[in-house]
């Protein structure tokens, strides 16, 4: 832009000086030839008078001999005869010359006796004859041309002290815009700046005050739109969700944290590139072909790993650049999966450990009502195994249902403070034929006299675990039950020193229907959910477990609850 502006003032001056120095050229000729008409009038008179009275002509330009460099002069007679000439001798006939023709007009004409041209003036004597002044063109010219070059001379100054002074001055003049370029620059940083009105330039004041507002609202847009994409990024980045886009060409267009890392995917390498950069299962690249063969949505579940996902393909017509997209978003549902087995898993369980007893109770039924017992004893063997099948279905009811109550925590609105000997005293109590049955020796230690929470969970807690104890030990064997408080807990520890439990089967034990002897246990009538019922006790309550334990060697399970402060 300066150099343009710099260039068009530049040419203009230029041609204005040339406009001058023409029209200066053709005013000073004018004024030259009107000048030179003059002065031969003047000496046409002053020769005249001499003329009318010497009429010896050759004496007369003897007189003037010193101007015949500038002065040419010519007495002609009346026919035509050169009598006398300054410059020449011996001419030709002049009376067709123009000025003799036009006496007392002045005529410019080439000469062809001097070869040049000169500016003529010509009047008849008194005696008829004629005087001829001329004065040489040259001069004229000679004048001119040293006017025309002292012109170009000044107008070359002129252009130059314009070009600096221009140079200046735009320089000046372009400094708002270009502190407006800079503040436009931050805006489109974001970084809004107001521009303050200029004391020397009033007419640029109205433009920075349009300017400004502008400004202001892109600013805020600006902010506002980044304010937006940090919103969306950060969503994007931290959705538990995988999210991909793929364009109509097929290409990975957006691609949030999840997914990326989920693939170990290189996204500065292989952004805008075909989706089989990324997805390389089968079953996911049929779906999203699938998708824009035919536009329509759909789900699949595919396994990463150890984790499955549940894969969402939608097609939409349009996406932010007005073209169609594919839409594939993941769902880690490998809790959903995980519960599910469990789910599947614990119906199989509960239905085989249900079977059991009842085809013993039909069995047993099915014999005493066709009458094919007829011995009481055996009679009452039978009775007492449908009684036995019977109570430990209640047991295994008993115990799904008081899964089902810490699952969904039923039980921790019934808060209350509990003592703690008197609560242990009930649990031995349960348990005592268990105990005595196989002599087990009980070793207490009650540290702590009380404890907060609902009593029943409590009491389970330390019936299944002591049942345990009792149950998977050796006969005279010894059972431990120590409470105490550490480290802002109460530690509830049952130790035994029973059949003990294999490294690799200590991870599984507080799974439902998990048993690490499933002969003993069916032998002692165990329904498997004990201890998944405590660990579902200690998820409601924050609680942890700690577990040692060596085959034949016996078994350590400690509790720790956190104490309720005061």
């Amino acid at each position: 832009m300066r150099r343009k502006i710099n260039f068009e003032f530049v040419l203009m001056i230029l041609i204005a000086i040339v406009i001058f120095i023409i029209g200066a050229s053709l005013i000073a000729r004018n004024s030259l030839n009107n000048l030179t008409e003059l002065n031969l009038n003047h000496y046409q008179d002053m020769l005249e008078i001499e003329a009318n009275q010497n009429s010896d002509y050759q004496s007369i330009i003897d007189k003037y001999e010193s101007l015949n460099q500038y002065l040419r002069i010519s007495f002609i007679d009346e026919n035509g005869v050169v009598l006398a000439d300054s410059l020449a001798t011996n001419l030709d006939n002049h009376i067709n010359r123009p000025e003799i023709q036009n006496i007392g007009e002045v005529s410019i004409r080439y000469s062809d006796t001097l070869k040049i041209d000169m500016m003529y003036l010509a009047n008849q004597l008194d005696n008829g004859d004629y005087l001829r002044l001329a004065i040489p063109s040259a001069s004229i010219l000679q004048f001119l041309n040293d006017f025309i070059g002292l012109a170009i001379v000044v107008g070359i100054i002129i252009i130059v002290l314009s070009i600096m002074l221009t140079s200046v001055l735009i320089k000046q003049s372009l400094k708002p815009l270009k502190d407006i370029l800079l503040i436009l620059e931050d805006i489109n940083e974001g970084q809004y700046r107001e521009i303050l009105p200029l004391e020397k330039y009033d007419e640029i004041n109205g433009f920075i005050q349009e300017i400004n507002k502008i400004s202001a609202s892109i600013s805020n847009n600006i902010s506002s739109l980044k304010s937006e994409k940090s919103k969306t990024d950060f969503l994007l980045e931290h959705m538990n969700q995988g999210l991909c886009v793929l364009n109509k060409q097929k290409q990975i267009i957006l691609l949030n944290h999840h997914l990326k890392e989920l693939y170990n995917f290189n996204i500065n390498l292989n952004m805008h590139k075909d989706y089989r950069f990324l997805f390389r299962d089968e079953l996911v690249q049929k779906a999203i072909e699938k998708a824009f063969e035919n536009k329509e949505d759909s789900q699949i579940i595919t396994q990463i790993k150890d984790a499955f996902y549940n894969v969402s393909i939608s097609y939409r017509k349009t996406h932010w650049t007005n073209e169609s997209s594919v839409i594939i978003i993941y769902n880690d549902v490998s809790n959903m999966k995980e519960i599910e087995i469990l789910k599947r898993d614990f119906f199989v369980n509960a239905s085989h450990e249900l079977k059991s007893p009842l085809t013993s109770i039909i069995g047993s039924a099915d014999l005493i009502l066709q009458d094919m017992i007829k011995d009481e004893a055996t009679q009452k063997d039978l009775i007492e195994r449908i009684h036995n099948e019977a109570v430990r279905m209640n047991l295994l009811v008993m115990d799904m249902l008081m899964l089902s109550e810490v699952e969904n925590k039923l039980t921790q609105d019934k808060m209350s403070t509990i003592d703690l000997d008197k609560l242990v005293d009930d649990v031995l109590t349960n348990l005592s034929y268990d105990i005595d049955k196989q002599n087990i020796e009980i070793h207490r230690n009650i540290q702590v006299k009380t404890y907060q929470m609902n009593e029943e969970d409590l009491f389970q807690l330390i019936k299944n675990l002591v049942e345990n104890a009792v149950k998977y030990n050796k006969d005279n064997g010894h059972v431990w039950i120590d409470i105490f408080e550490e480290n802002d807990y109460i530690n509830i520890l049952i130790k035994d020193d029973g059949i003990g439990i294999a490294k690799e089967e200590q991870t599984r034990i507080f799974e439902r229907f998990y048993r690490v002897d499933k002969a003993r246990s069916k032998m002692i009538g165990g329904t498997g959910l004990g201890l998944s019922i405590v660990k579902h006790i200690l998820i409601n309550y924050h609680g942890h477990y700690q577990i040692k334990s060596q085959v034949s060697q016996g078994t350590s399970i400690n509790i720790q609850l956190p104490l309720i402060k005061k």
